[in-house]
C-alpha cells in the first residue's frame, strides 16, 4: 500500500483529502503542524508528499529545505496546496493544486505520481439498473462503474471490442436519464477470480459537454456520499471541491 504525507493548517480541508486518499487505497500520514511533519519526514519514507503552501513559503524554513532536498534527489514527488495570499517560490519539481479542487484532476495527479500504470479517470463503483441496444437488440444490464468516459455493464450477451451500443444510464437521486454511444473495449468472461462476473468494459464515443457536465456532478455527488459513510472517515467537505463546469 503508498504511504502518502500530507500537510495543510486548513483542519477541513485537510480532513477532506484525506478521507478521499484513504477511499481511493492509499495509506496516508496526516498533520496540520510543520514540527511533526518534519518528523514524520525523518521516521518515514513518502511516496508523495501533499503539502499546504504556507509550510513552504519561507526559503530558510528548515521543512521546506528538508523537502527540496527530498525531492531533488529524486526521492519523493511534491504536491502543493494552494493557498490565497501566500505566494508558491519553489523552483523544485513540483505540481501546484488549485483550491477549491478538481476532484478528477486531482485523482490524474495522484495516480501519475503513485502508480506504475495510472488511470486518467475517476472510476465510480456503482449498482445502477440499465438498458442498451445494440441494433435492434435491447437488453436490460447493470452498471457496476462509471467514470467520464465510460462504464462497466454486466451482461451475459457477448460482445466484441469495437462493437457499438447505447447504453441508457439513471442517474438515481438528480431525476435524470443519460442514453450515451459507446464502443466496446474489452469483455469480462466469468471465472473464480472474479466471483463469475460476466460483462463488458465501454468507451463512451462523441460524448456531449452536458451529458459530460452531469457525468461528473454525478460522481461527484455519490463519491462524497460514498466517503462520508466509511468507517472512521472524515466528513467530506464538498465545498472544498471544484464544481463542475
Amino acid at each position: 500500500m503508498k504511504r502518502l504525507l500530507l500537510g495543510d493548517t486548513r483542519q477541513p480541508l485537510l480532513e477532506t483529502i484525506e478521507g478521499m486518499l484513504k477511499h481511493w487505497g492509499y495509506r496516508v500520514l496526516v498533520s496540520s503542524r510543520p514540527e511533526q511533519i518534519k518528523v514524520l519526514l525523518r521516521e518515514t519514507s513518502p511516496d508523495l508528499l501533499i503539502l499546504g503552501a504556507e509550510f513552504l513559503a519561507n526559503s530558510e524554513n528548515s521543512l521546506r529545505k528538508r523537502v527540496e532536498k527530498l525531492v531533488t534527489a529524486g526521492n519523493c514527488p511534491l504536491l502543493v496546496l494552494n493557498e490565497e495570499g501566500i505566494e508558491n517560490n519553489l523552483t523544485i519539481p513540483h505540481d501546484p493544486i488549485a483550491v477549491p479542487i478538481d476532484l478528477f484532476s486531482f485523482f490524474a495527479q495522484v495516480q501519475r505520481h503513485t502508480e506504475r500504470f495510472p488511470r486518467k479517470n475517476l472510476r465510480l463503483t456503482v449498482k445502477l439498473p440499465g438498458m442498451f441496444s445494440r441494433g435492434a437488440q435491447t437488453c436490460l444490464a447493470e452498471v457496476l462503474s462509471l467514470s467520464i468516459q465510460g462504464l462497466m455493464i454486466k451482461t451475459s450477451l457477448r460482445m466484441e471490442p469495437g462493437d457499438t451500443l447505447t447504453v441508457c444510464v439513471p442517474l438515481v437521486g438528480m431525476s435524470k436519464e443519460l442514453e450515451l454511444t459507446g464502443r466496446v473495449l474489452y469483455g469480462v468472461q466469468p471465472n473464480a477470480d472474479n466471483n463469475y462476473l460476466q460483462g463488458v468494459g465501454v468507451e463512451f464515443i462523441d460524448l456531449s459537454e452536458s451529458d459530460r457536465e452531469a457525468l461528473g456532478d454525478f460522481i461527484r455527488k455519490r463519491f462524497f456520499g460514498d466517503v462520508s459513510t466509511e468507517e472512521h472517515a472524515p466528513q467530506v467537505s464538498p465545498d472544498q471541491f471544484e464544481q463542475p463546469r
